[in-house]
């Protein structure tokens, strides 16, 4: 009878089974005349569900806990992969501390963000051939863009 784990298990595990994996999938998907089309939303699907299991918090803390269980080692070795623990996300409520001059820092630096947003929607919307600043007599181009191509796929 197949599981859900039964599945997970069916995928590569280790470094070399990743590399060799990906290289079958590419070639396959490179010499097959098929629509390749299904294959990027089914990976789209399992990126989803695989992102979305390990956001999990139940599944997080079940994580955690196992791995509390090798608590006596600070580096634990499964199927190649070494898992450690440590902190992260570690983030400081400066605010709450009462430091006034970080207050008034952070104040400035949030103006300033706000002044440079409405800065660079002028300079979005400044025509091709470019412009005279009326402030300052100087010539201001309309800045370069760059930007990739990607398909997106949205869920139903």
């Amino acid at each position: 009878m197949e599981t859900t784990l039964s599945v997970i298990n069916l995928m590569p595990s280790g470094k070399e089974q990743i590399t060799k994996f990906k290289r079958s999938l590419k070639s396959e998907l490179l010499a097959n005349d098929k629509d390749p089309l299904p294959i990027f939303i089914q990976l789209k699907y399992i990126e989803k569900v695989i992102k979305e299991i390990l956001d999990d918090s139940e599944i997080k803390d079940h994580f955690i806990n196992e791995f509390e269980l090798y608590s006596k080692e600070k580096i634990v070795e499964i199927n190649g992969a070494k898992l450690s623990s440590q902190e992260t996300g570690i983030k400081y409520q400066y605010a709450e501390s009462g430091d006034q001059k970080w207050i008034d820092l952070d104040k400035q630096i949030k103006e300033l963000t706000e002044k440079i947003k409405e800065r660079e929607k002028l300079l979005q919307n400044i025509p091709m051939e470019g412009i005279v600043d009326p402030e300052t007599g100087l010539f201001i181009n309309r800045p370069p863009k760059s930007s990739t191509t990607q398909i997106i796929c949205k869920y139903y």
